[in-house]
């Protein structure tokens, strides 16, 4: 659906989608440090299991269905790899939360929309502009002088960065429509953390429909591991209904709020350090945004005037 044919109020139910989508990203963090005393691999299985779930009944409601995408050897090429790589990024974001990093996820959020761009050059051939070489100038300056000044290389942010950029390039590659390619992927994830949450059921004890179910404590964890597959399903399906009503340049300002929102929950909420080091990879960081969003609304204002000009003649 091109954005030209979207009625006005169409356009508005997509930026309320979008703000819904972004706002449940940054505030996930709470709701995993709820689960604190949830071993993470169980919570990353449970979450899959729950996910697929969701996306079956969404599938469904939507007559979206699976099916077809499972006899498509391409779809296996694309969407196979995909899965894998989401399910390192929903990993990688998991341990974090539970080890205390939740600053540097953010920043690795931040980061993400630079690494996008560098997959645009690799994978599609794409051409950087000066803003562009800039930005992404910035954002190494960012990262090498976090590395210096914390002493620590922030591989959190920047695996969370790049496992999600594939991903994007990826899906993008592919083509696929929204939710029958997210259903497929958590097809493929959900045999393996079945058998992974047996595995931890076996050994150290599932929290999920655990032995306590009975008391209003087992009740609780069971309830929450259940909504944390609800939690990953829709936003996703948010951000695909968004991404039909309203231009990805409107988008692609409203993704930084989940980054920000990540940061604040860190900082206020859970006494996370906030050292210059932090600040100053994250001025870099700022400021390379800010130049990837200027480019972004001259290109857009740019295209929107090549169209009038052209219906007017």
């Amino acid at each position: 659906m091109e954005n030209g044919s979207v009625s006005k109020s169409e356009q508005r139910r997509g930026l309320v989608t979008a703000l819904m989508c972004y706002i449940i990203w940054g505030l996930l963090p709470i709701f995993w440090k709820m689960l604190d005393e949830v071993n993470p691999f169980e919570i990353i299985a449970q979450r899959i299991i729950w996910c697929f779930v969701c996306m079956l009944i969404i599938s469904t409601l939507t007559h979206q269905y699976v099916t077809d995408l499972l006899k498509d050897k391409r779809a296996w090429r694309y969407l196979g790899p995909a899965a894998a790589l989401v399910t390192v990024n929903w990993s990688i974001f998991i341990y974090a939360v539970s080890a205390d990093h939740i600053v540097e996820t953010s920043i690795g959020y931040y980061i993400n929309p630079l690494f996008t761009i560098l997959m645009g050059v690799i994978v599609f051939r794409e051409r950087l502009t000066k803003l562009q070489l800039a930005a992404l100038a910035l954002c190494t300056i960012g990262v090498v002088y976090f590395t210096v000044k914390y002493g620590q290389f922030p591989w959190i942010a920047i695996l969370l960065a790049v496992t999600f950029s594939i991903y994007s390039a990826i899906k993008k590659k592919g083509g696929y429509p929204a939710i029958p390619a997210i259903a497929f992927e958590n097809v493929l994830m959900v045999g393996p953390a079945i058998a992974f949450a047996v595995i931890i059921a076996k050994t150290t004890g599932s929290h999920a429909f655990a032995s306590d179910l009975g008391t209003s404590h087992g009740i609780y964890l069971t309830i929450m591991l259940i909504v944390a597959g609800i939690l990953t399903a829709l936003p996703l399906s948010l951000f695909s209904s968004a991404a039909n009503l309203i231009p990805l340049s409107v988008i692609g300002f409203i993704q930084y709020l989940a980054p920000t929102l990540s940061l604040l929950v860190a900082v206020l909420m859970f006494g996370e350090p906030f050292t210059l080091a932090h600040k100053v990879c994250l001025g870099f960081i700022w400021v390379g945004l800010a130049l990837i969003s200027f480019e972004s609304v001259r290109t857009e204002r740019t295209k929107r005037q090549d169209a009038q000009g052209g219906t007017q003649e």
